[in-house]
C-alpha cells in the first residue's frame, strides 16, 4: 500500500480490479485472481488498521454484502446492452473468496480477544 492511498482509493481500486476479474470469469478466457487477491488484501489491511480487529470483524459481513451489491449494479450497467442474459448469482461468493484470501494473509492481525475469525 502506498502511504497516500486512502481507504476509499483502495476500495475503488479493489472494485475496479474485481469487476475486471469477474468479467473474465464470465468469458471463455482464464481468469487469473492474483491481482484481485492483492487488491482485496490491500483494502482489508487498510480497514483493519483503521478500525482495529474487533470493529473490523464486526463490520466485515456488512461490507462484503454492500460491496457485492455495488459491484453487481456496476456490472449490470456495463452489460446492459448485451443481448444474452448474464447470471451474476455467484458474485457475492467470489467477493467472499477474495476477502477470505485476504483474511488468511492478514492472519493474526484479525484475532479478536484471542480467537481467530471462523
Amino acid at each position: 500500500m502506498i502511504a497516500s492511498d486512502t481507504i476509499p482509493d483502495l476500495r475503488l481500486a479493489f472494485k475496479r480490479t474485481f469487476i475486471r476479474y469477474y468479467l473474465a470469469l464470465l468469458s471463455p478466457a482464464i481468469a487469473d485472481p492474483t491481482e484481485v487477491f492483492e487488491a482485496g488484501y490491500e483494502y482489508l489491511s487498510a480497514l483493519l488498521s483503521q478500525r482495529g480487529p474487533a470493529e473490523f470483524m464486526r463490520q466485515l459481513d456488512d461490507e462484503t454484502t454492500h460491496f457485492s451489491g455495488q459491484v453487481e449494479q456496476d456490472i449490470r450497467r456495463q452489460l446492459r446492452d448485451r443481448k444474452e442474459a448474464v447470471s451474476l448469482d455467484d458474485l457475492e461468493d467470489r467477493v467472499r473468496e477474495c476477502f477470505e484470501v485476504a483474511l488468511a494473509r492478514l492472519g493474526n492481525r484479525t484475532r479478536v480477544r484471542g480467537r481467530e475469525r471462523k
